[in-house]
């Protein structure tokens, strides 16, 4: 519990002594990278509480895509990377989690995980016992959630990368190529290059 207790103190920057008696609501799980915690149209998705490890929200779109034969498009499944979280920060679909209607994206371990999960109905409690810290628990989303407009409003791809690269200094070398390149909307082959001048 005491990775826990951390994990907590550092999402909310409240004192421990305001969080332990929260600690049962969260649920440890340790999961192998690769692994999908949600997909879309699940009903009633926790939120994630990242100890060690990272996970990434996605959506897909089906595009056309013109193949060398003259005239014929072939369907092409493309994956649009909107949030990646590392340690120390929480993961759901917010809107699904709070509102409770279906999810609308899929969420995968990056890394190996040790995750703390948080069940809607355990939110409640918490949120009628300690309103402070359910309101601190996705204070840090909303303003990440603000930083990611800004870095989307950038129309260089380079200074979107130095943006991520300055927000998320630990996630450096950890990431592949095409899941960082979807994050930040710009082509793997663009990012190898930028990467390659750091």
């Amino acid at each position: 519990m005491e990775g826990l207790l951390h994990t907590l103190t550092q999402l909310t920057r409240l004192p421990g002594d305001q969080l332990k008696s929260i600690l049962h609501y969260f649920i440890p799980a340790t999961v192998p990278r690769g692994i999908m915690l949600l997909v879309p149209g699940v009903m009633f998705p926790p939120a994630w509480l990242i100890g060690s490890g990272s996970l990434r929200a996605f959506y897909q779109v089906e595009e056309n895509k013109r193949t060398r034969t003259a005239g014929t498009k072939e369907k092409l499944i493309r994956e649009i990377t909107n949030w990646i979280v590392p340690e120390g920060g929480i993961l759901t679909d917010i809107r699904s989690h709070l509102h409770q209607v279906p999810s609308q994206y899929y969420i995968e371990a990056l890394e190996p995980c040790k995750l703390y999960s948080l069940s809607y109905d355990h939110y409640l409690a918490i949120r009628t016992s300690h309103p402070t810290v359910a309101q601190a628990l996705f204070e840090d989303p909303l303003a990440m959630a603000d930083l990611r407009v800004q870095m989307c409003n950038l129309r260089d791809a380079a200074a979107r990368f130095e943006m991520f690269e300055n927000t998320y200094p630990g996630l450096k070398g950890r990431l592949s190529v095409n899941i960082q390149a979807s994050f930040l909307n710009i082509d793997p082959t663009t990012l190898s290059r930028l990467r390659a001048k750091k």
